[in-house]
């Protein structure tokens, strides 16, 4: 499945999600339905209903800009009723996770912890775990290169439990990481999570602790 793909299904899921709450949806908008002030801009959806309006665009991670992101949110909720919503959509895990490709920088992973933290301040809760979850996964795999290096390329539920049962995770932050990694994989798939919805702006210190023991 490709990223259009993973695109394609995540602004059918919001579509059917807004329909069923009594919105009107219009999934890429024609010029008619998109407000005088967005003209020039091409949202993948709009939801309205009496009492609320959404501007929605679906995003693949590694394309996502935090700060064009807030920009923009900014500028759409000064026109009220009218807020903006983003969604993040990343490629599925591959059943081998890839042997060539080099592990995040340590730039990298502070972007990703940021944004995340940013999505978290806007209660977009799924966008921010997808971009949490990356950062978590490249400091778990950087520990993992130091304490079993031979585990470095495992799947990512493997490597949590190998850092957990070396001692390199403590109890309460397996827990906590297990219910991330499950929350960002029902999303990452296209499924919707059973467990409530994890509290990233509570994890980013500890996600920033984390990245300084890797």
């Amino acid at each position: 499945m490709t990223i259009a793909d993973l695109e394609t299904s995540r602004i059918e899921t919001l579509a059917n999600e807004y329909r069923a709450k009594g919105y009107d949806v219009q999934i890429h908008p024609d010029r008619a339905h998109i407000p005088p002030f967005l003209i020039g801009f091409s949202p993948d959806m709009i939801a309205v209903s009496p009492e609320d309006k959404v501007v929605i665009q679906v995003k693949s991670a590694r394309d996502f800009d935090a700060e064009q992101v807030q920009k923009l949110a900014e500028f759409i909720e000064k026109q009220q009723p009218w807020r903006y919503e983003v969604a993040l959509v990343n490629l599925p895990a591959a059943p081998d996770v890839p042997a060539a490709e080099d592990l995040a920088t340590d730039d990298q992973i502070t972007r990703l912890i940021t944004n995340a933290e940013l999505l978290a301040a806007q209660n977009q809760v799924e966008a921010a775990a997808l971009l949490a979850w990356s950062a978590v996964e490249a400091i778990l795999r950087r520990l993992t290169r130091v304490a079993a290096p031979e585990l470095e390329r495992q799947s990512s539920a493997r490597v949590l439990k190998n850092l957990y049962a070396l001692g390199r995770v403590q109890p309460d932050m397996y827990e906590t990481l297990s219910q991330l990694m499950a929350f960002r994989n029902a999303v990452a798939h296209g499924f919707s999570p059973k467990a409530g919805a994890p509290d990233v702006l509570a994890l980013i210190t500890d996600i920033r602790r984390l990245q300084n023991a890797a």
